[in-house]
């Protein structure tokens, strides 16, 4: 149940005059809450709270404003309420009496996970770049992309292993609290044992035990039993790298370096505000996510004309999205030509931080081979491994799989980019092109300040809440400080 009324009563604490005491004028925390109104929370969240029953719940913006801090500083929900017990500029900003006591910890838990939700995040970002404009903060409509990883907080680990675990689990649960099922056990693999026997095994234990799970009247072991069965119909086995977090995957900074976890899409306008966030597994291409990332930029209010980027942003649909209203300032590489020139199968993308054709599970191309036909056209071949091919859950689906050469060819006419290639030999695209690197300083500071280079928790939605609010975060510091430069 949400209450109507504050908790906050500093006029009635004999100690308010501690913060005028104590907190600098020129303090963060302090310029922060007399610039950034946070009174659109409460309201925000009163779809989440039962508005006549249960016990009054904790008002919604103190909630918001610790997780605030969370992300400010970069704490752990433990170390942020232990700080804010003791610091007055804490208790400052979160409206409480300076003798007040703080919530649990466990409390931020429950609150990430009952009563934030992808809408709320999305008016959360809203509102940071409405207030920006409502004071006149951003004056032009351009927007900055680019993308940057986040590595997930588990280890990961091969399908076979991260099965081997699960079947083991369950054995476990079993021998716990039913007993009497371990005696219908198969006999475990080897542990040298590939996939294809792991599976077969973890197959025939849901087999033997399936009307015995369902008559023990465990739910733990009922639960797990669903899950790994879910896996194996669906043959997601074959995709997930942790059994703990199914939605990372594995993404390439370089052509022979990678990282495990997410990729964080972002929008930035020529002042440095985050307008526009996309969220995805590590795998997934930089240019494909630029067409909603306008839309979310024009969403939260910005008229959005111009779009500056790196060469992952250069293809035929991206063009399309801009259309004649919002011009495109990014360099066309070669092979990202190419590729934008043909209409790729679906899953296919160009990875440019690897600069290579990138698959629909993820593998990059091990090589490309630049050939040109007798009408003038060049072509280009991408070679994939035919081991990994073999081994792929889209085996015979896609494209590369049906072939015998395991390649994917795009052909490019010679004259068909000559327009863009003279747009980006300009001086006008040269020089705007030169405040793209305002972004790589925004993904800089979102992860050595806030800590956004290692995901907090697991699973997408998860990695979505951490940069939303990392996001607010920066937000909210930018306009502070726009606001003094004004001032």
């Amino acid at each position: 149940m949400l209450k109507d009324n504050s908790q906050m009563c500093l006029s009635l604490s004999p100690y308010q005059g501690l913060y005028d005491a104590i907190i600098p004028q020129k303090h963060l925390l302090r310029r922060i809450k007399e610039n950034i109104d946070f009174s659109f929370v409460n309201p925000m969240l009163r779809k989440q709270y039962c508005e006549h029953f249960g016990r009054p719940a904790k008002e919604p913006e103190m909630m918001f404003k610790l997780m605030f801090l969370k992300k400010l500083y970069d704490l752990s929900d433990e170390r942020l309420i232990s700080s804010a017990q003791t610091d007055m500029a804490y208790k400052y900003f979160l409206d409480l009496e300076p003798e007040s006591p703080m919530v649990a910890p466990s409390l931020l838990t429950k609150f990430r996970k009952t009563r934030i939700t992808e809408d709320i995040l999305e008016e959360m970002l809203k509102e940071t770049i409405q207030q920006a404009l409502d004071k006149g903060l951003i004056k032009s409509g351009t927007i900055i992309v680019d993308s940057t990883h986040t590595n997930a907080s588990v280890r990961a680990k091969s399908p076979t292993q991260i099965l081997r675990d699960l079947s083991k689990q369950l054995r476990k649960e079993i021998y716990k609290n039913a007993y009497d099922l371990s005696e219908s056990f198969p006999e475990n693999p080897s542990l040298e044992a590939g996939l294809d026997e792991e599976i077969a095994y973890t197959e025939a234990l849901l087999s033997v035990l399936k009307e015995g799970i369902a008559a023990c009247g465990n739910k733990k072991i009922q639960d797990l039993a669903e899950r790994i069965r879910g896996l194996l119909d669906t043959d997601k086995i074959r995709e997930i790298r942790s059994k703990d977090d199914e939605d990372a995957r594995f993404g390439h900074k370089t052509p022979t370096s990678t990282f495990y976890g997410y990729k964080n899409h972002l929008a930035m306008t020529e002042e440095r505000l985050i307008a526009g966030i996309s969220v995805t597994p590590g795998g997934e291409p930089d240019g494909q996510q630029l067409p909603g990332l306008i839309e979310k930029a024009q969403k939260n209010g910005i008229e959005v004309t111009e779009v500056i980027g790196d060469m992952a942003y250069v293809s035929e649909d991206n063009i399309d999205a801009c259309g004649e209203k919002i011009t495109l300032i990014a360099k066309t590489n070669p092979a990202v030509a190419a590729a934008a020139e043909a209409k790729l199968d679906e899953g296919f993308g160009f990875n440019k931080d690897a600069k290579m054709l990138q698959c629909p599970v993820g593998e990059l191309a091990m090589r490309v081979e630049k050939r040109e036909a007798k009408n003038g056209n060049q072509y280009r071949n991408y070679v994939f491994s035919k081991k990994k091919c073999d081994k792929c859950p889209l085996k015979g689906q896609c494209k590369v799989g049906k072939g015998k050469t395991h390649s994917y060819s795009i052909t490019q006419a010679s004259e068909k980019n000559r327009s863009r290639l003279e747009f980006e030999a300009s001086e006008k695209f040269q020089e705007r092109l030169k405040i793209r690197h305002r972004i790589e300083e925004k993904n800089g500071e979102l992860k050595e300040a806030h800590g956004l280079g290692r995901a907090d928790s697991v699973g997408l939605f998860a990695m979505e809440v951490q940069m939303y609010f990392t996001a607010f975060v920066a937000n909210i510091k930018r306009i502070t400080k726009l606001i003094a430069l004004a001032g």
